[in-house]
């Protein structure tokens, strides 16, 4: 034992310990642990003055959603409170209400989004990851790859939800075509969407959170998308969005997070507005769960099938086992598609 433990190298004696390097937080290790955004991107010209709270036209935006009575305007996760505390308007794309990042040493982050991006590129039919970029604006956390462009959440998820959209929809060889996005959030996939088809005609966001509208509306401003994308503010849906006007709706972690009675406004508007196809990715891997203001959870499937919609496709957002497993995801995608 004493010569083959010289040949590996080792001594008789020898204990287990592990690498300084696997348990000593860096500077970095520390930044990242303990900042809900990163702010090595600077804020673009002119963000400052517009991002801030008191704007008037979020103020303008306050007050009309605060005039609206409808179901939708009922808290659950997205209360005053929280909002106030825990979305810093500047830094929208860190970690806030609206986005989250893994809370984990960064080499192990960076090895789970790497998984998250070989998973993408497999898939990637269309080519999307050679023709959308992420420049980590906005307190975006990113990385990047030898061999790969810098990648993030954001674009990897984006393009994993429109991949699927692809093969359910065909999308891309539509003449033209049209989106609903309720709870857009900051117009995430909206950007994305804009920029990668050219036959996008369309791209209407909706939200019941003032914030979330405000965001938006700065953000496809922003990113040049406006047109084909647009924000629609809550007390203009019933003027402005006309039955037929919209091929497809898309829901991405939005229902999860509002009471029953506001899925179901929302579900009753996309069945008189006669959207075909509804895709939802709920907080849950398969249950379709409403979050109430006392924290109880109730089942909005039936909301969806009274209203005419109809279960078509049900299927993991990761469909490998393996890398479900070492990213901690069981998120799936549901598509209803309208009855008759």
């Amino acid at each position: 034992m004493r010569g083959l433990l010289r040949r590996l190298g080792g001594r008789p004696d020898a204990t287990a310990e592990p690498l300084p390097e696997l348990v000593e937080l860096t500077e970095e290790d520390r930044r990242y642990l303990t900042s809900l955004y990163d702010d090595s991107m600077p804020l673009p010209a002119g963000a400052e003055e517009r991002l801030r709270p008191d704007h008037p036209r979020l103020a303008a935006l306050r007050a009309a959603y605060d005039a609206v009575d409808l179901p939708v305007r009922v808290p659950s996760r997205w209360s005053a409170e929280r909002v106030e505390g825990f979305l810093d308007l500047r830094w929208f794309r860190g970690e806030t209400l609206i986005t989250w990042h893994y809370r984990e040493l960064p080499r192990i982050s960076r090895l789970k989004y790497y998984v998250m991006l070989r998973y993408v590129a497999e898939r990637d039919r269309t080519g999307l990851l050679g023709r959308l970029s992420e420049d980590g604006a906005f307190g975006c956390w990113t990385f990047e790859y030898p061999g790969h462009s810098r990648v993030s959440r954001d674009l990897l998820e984006s393009i994993n939800e429109l991949e699927f959209l692809e093969r359910e929809l065909g999308l891309a060889a539509r003449e033209r075509f049209s989106v609903l996005d309720i709870g857009a959030g900051y117009g995430r996939l909206a950007h994305r969407m804009a920029t990668a088809y050219p036959n996008l005609s369309h791209y209407c966001c909706v939200d019941a959170i003032a914030e979330s509208t405000f965001l938006s509306e700065y953000y496809l401003e922003f990113r040049r998308v406006a047109p084909p994308a647009r924000v629609v503010p809550l007390h203009e849906i019933e003027a402005q969005l006309e039955p037929g006007s919209f091929d497809l709706a898309v829901n991405i972690h939005s229902f999860s997070e509002c009471t029953l009675q506001a899925i179901e406004w929302w579900v009753d508007l996309l069945a008189r507005l006669k959207v075909p196809e509804v895709v939802i990715v709920p907080n849950e891997p398969t249950d379709l769960l409403s979050l109430e203001p006392d924290g109880g959870r109730l089942d909005f499937a039936p909301a969806l099938a009274a209203a005419g919609y109809e279960l078509t496709t049900r299927e993991p957002v990761y469909a490998d086992p393996a890398v479900r497993d070492l990213v901690g995801l069981g998120d799936h995608f549901h598509r209803f598609t309208l009855r008759g």
